[in-house]
């Protein structure tokens, strides 16, 4: 049990850590991990389901304040950073962390009733036979719930023609990375960036956000749920996802991204033991690490409690360690000039795509940073452009 506590500890401050540089993830950890690693390890296995939480709750710092995206909070950019621009930093980080910290718990309530309905009742299949109907209703209600249907199709797939182009290439550079990595923070940050440049940023009211509306964390859940027991949907499209059945003002959207964020990770990990698939790649590590036993009956497997105790010590500091965080930050940040910080946030991309991906990288930012623009000329929402994913994942499946 102490080895347990420790490398919970160890993993929460790794995914913290994670969260905090926009394109490093878990699944970079987990890797890392495994090339150095000897033999199976438990506790390696617990230290990646921690960080793989963790991560959850710190990533919305440079979402917020820097407004630099990755997959899981592509859509979080959005609003979090304009409320950075309202003096609301901080709210948005508090929002973003007790909605996480809430997904966490009602996460654990709903675990068993997943677990029969997915293994009992067949559902896992049923969703499965009809994910190609699912995904192209996703994107219907993306595009006709647009105020301008015409041009969020032109958006849409432009998007998913870059999509389509990338998914398959390994842009890979210094460090192992996706290159969905670039193109996410050509769409969703660097227009965000430019598009702010006139703006200054306001001192920041240190106000707790007292309120919380189950139904955001709800759909956060049932989205993250859905998500991750389908094979390559990423948390971008649970984020979608949740965003089609929950809308309302700004702090209810960082409310329903971050719990749906949270809760994927979640299911993600439960997974692994419910339909004994993986489907993530710090997923696919943790079953080489140890010997997954499948849970059959009601009856949880040891390893599974085992998880489930390091998701709360991990949930508990990444709260804590968030929201002291975002306050030091909020505190501090309007005595930058918001010029100054939007070169510094457009420089901490630019490095992280170079460090990351390398000159493709580069150029993939380019092209998804001029449809980003055009998205924003064009008066089309930013969620159009996740046809990035979903227009390659439906093509997959035909």
């Amino acid at each position: 049990m102490i080895e347990l506590f420790l490398f919970s500890i160890l993993g929460a401050l790794i995914g913290i850590l994670t969260g905090l540089i926009p394109g490093l993830h878990t699944n970079n950890i987990a890797l890392f991990l495994l090339l150095f690693s000897q033999s199976q390890s438990i506790n390696f296995a617990i230290l990646i389901v921690s960080a793989s939480i963790a991560h959850t709750f710190s990533n919305i710092i440079p979402s917020t304040f820097v407004g630099a995206p990755e997959d899981e909070t592509a859509l979080l950019v959005l609003p979090a950073h304009s409320m950075l621009l309202e003096g609301k930093g901080y709210q948005a980080v508090s929002i973003s962390a007790i909605s996480s910290l809430l997904a966490i718990a009602f996460s654990f309530l709903f675990l068993l009733p997943v677990k029969i309905t997915l293994k009992d009742f067949d559902l896992y299949g049923i969703i499965e036979e009809n994910m190609l109907w699912i995904l192209i209703c996703i994107s219907s209600i993306v595009i006709f719930t647009s105020p301008n249907v015409k041009n969020s199709i032109i958006i849409f797939f432009l998007a998913g023609l870059l999509g389509i182009a990338i998914i398959d290439l390994d842009s890979s550079f210094l460090l192992k990375s996706s290159s969905i990595f670039p193109a996410l923070a050509g769409l969703f940050g660097v227009p965000a960036l430019t598009y702010s440049y006139k703006k200054f940023i306001p001192k920041q009211e240190i106000v707790e956000h007292k309120r919380i509306g189950k139904d955001n964390i709800l759909a956060g859940i049932f989205a993250g749920g859905i998500v991750s027991i389908l094979p390559g949907v990423s948390s971008a499209i649970a984020s979608l996802l949740a965003l089609s059945f929950k809308k309302g003002e700004k702090e209810d959207v960082v409310a329903t991204l971050s719990a749906t964020n949270t809760a994927t990770s979640f299911f993600v990990i439960s997974m692994l033991f419910i339909i004994f698939k993986a489907r993530s790649g710090y997923a696919i590590v943790i079953r080489d690490f140890v010997r997954i036993e499948e849970w059959e009956h009601l009856l949880m497997p040891s390893l599974l409690n085992y998880f489930l105790i390091s998701i709360i010590i991990s949930s508990i500091i990444a709260y804590y360690s968030t929201k002291f965080l975002g306050k030091f930050i909020a505190k501090n940040i309007s005595t930058i000039s918001y010029p100054v910080l939007l070169r510094i946030s457009l420089g901490i991309i630019i490095f992280m795509v170079f460090l990351f991906n390398g000159p493709i990288g580069l150029f993939i930012l380019l092209i998804s940073s001029l449809i980003g623009i055009l998205c924003l000329k064009m008066k089309v929402r930013r969620s159009i452009c996740m046809g990035v994913l979903l227009v390659p994942l439906i093509m997959s499946y035909l």
